[in-house]
């Protein structure tokens, strides 16, 4: 096959890509139920063999999000160029959401529902799990380094190659970076005692997205799909399958790359599923995948806690069978995913009414936080 039959038009608008949005849906299903299980099953059921596989595939969630975030965010790029060249509003309000998602990674973390209480609390030194560095913040600040990188170097194929430079580099450097310290707040977002996500190694497979993103956009839809199962079965850790000891002796050598295989599997089945059956469940499915913050916050909130309420952890904590966690697991994704397709709808079909929606529950919060003594 000539090169000119693998390429698609470079120049062109890429449409918005349904299989990552699929994919998306996925990655939020297996967090639902990863969640729930390691929070309300028995201790006991926790300790079964099983348990060990299901941590193991479970590991691809995180990656999972920042891969689509960096596949995303290049296909702004790609098909927004001239927002970043002449940084217009359209840039301005792309920065916005992006610093948006790192400020809901620090609000989840809030200690108490009053400006006052929650302050006290910070200054008598407990500001440990304030600091900590989740999803969003490793997601929020890989787009700024992306953003930043695409705003001074302009040429496509040179942010591509960079990026995959510092992608190689922040799989490669977790140790070299443990030994920063600058100041609490900053701390986390290198050291891996300090923080369940900082950003050497994570921030890696948002570059790897926006690889992954680039090269879509330069080949034929089915030519990219091919190339991406081909390298998913090339990395993907099939051994992980076999015993605990051949578990372990993989995770020390294969390192965080083995979770790519992962994330490129699922990517290629969501690709197949929609040429295969497509439908308006699939719809439903990608348009609840679309709304991916939305669901993460909820799910939080319901299966833990939130400054809001206590969620269903006092109830369930520790205490689940497994099949009676896997219908209480139903139960909630049916009810998360739910209401995203309702949030997503209102967004889509009454714009105006969300905006103004969205920005009454904010100044109704702080109002509310900052008055509250207790």
């Amino acid at each position: 096959m000539k090169w000119s039959e693998w390429r698609s038009d470079s120049d062109a608008p890429v449409p918005r890509v349904d299989a990552v949005d699929l994919f998306r849906f996925w990655v939020l299903f297996f967090m639902i139920q990863g969640h729930l299980f390691r929070a309300y099953l028995l201790p006991v059921i926790r300790q079964q063999p099983w348990f060990r596989l299901h941590e193991v595939l479970h590991g691809f969630v995180a990656p999972g999000f920042l891969f689509a975030a960096g596949f995303a965010a290049f296909l702004s790029f790609h098909n927004k160029r001239q927002n970043y060249l002449r940084l217009d509003r359209a840039f301005v309000l792309r920065l916005r959401r992006i610093l948006f998602v790192i400020a809901v990674g620090y609000w989840i973390h809030l200690p108490f529902l009053s400006l006052r209480k929650t302050l006290r609390f910070l200054l008598l030194g407990q500001a440990d799990r304030f600091y900590q560095v989740d999803i969003l913040q490793c997601i929020g600040s890989g787009l700024l380094l992306f953003t930043l990188l695409a705003v001074l170097l302009k040429e496509e194929r040179v942010v591509a190659a960079l990026t995959a430079l510092l992608g190689a580099l922040f799989f490669l450097m977790p140790g070299a970076v443990q030994g920063i310290r600058l100041h609490p707040a900053v701390d986390p977002y290198f050291h891996r005692e300090l923080s369940l996500f900082p950003l050497f190694p994570w921030v890696g497979f948002l570059c790897l997205g926006v690889v992954a993103a680039f090269v879509y956009s330069r080949l034929r839809k089915e030519i990219f799909f091919r190339l991406l199962l081909l390298a998913g079965i090339a990395v993907f850790p099939w051994v992980f399958l076999l015993s605990g000891k051949a578990h372990s002796q993989i995770v020390a050598w294969s390192g965080m790359m083995n979770r790519a295989g992962g994330v490129f599997l699922l990517l290629c089945l969501s690709h197949w599923l929609l040429n295969k059956f497509g439908g308006r469940f699939l719809s439903l499915l990608i348009r609840a995948g679309s709304e991916s913050l939305f669901v993460y916050v909820l799910h939080l909130f319901v299966i833990f806690h939130s400054l809001f309420g206590r969620g269903l952890n006092p109830l369930f904590q520790d205490s689940l069978s497994v099949l009676e966690a896997l219908l209480l697991f139903l139960a909630v994704q049916l009810a998360v995913f739910a209401l995203a397709l309702l949030y997503g709808g209102l967004k889509k079909r009454h714009p105006q009414a969300w905006r103004w929606a969205f920005r009454l529950f904010w100044v109704g919060f702080f109002i509310l936080f900052a008055l509250r003594p207790h």
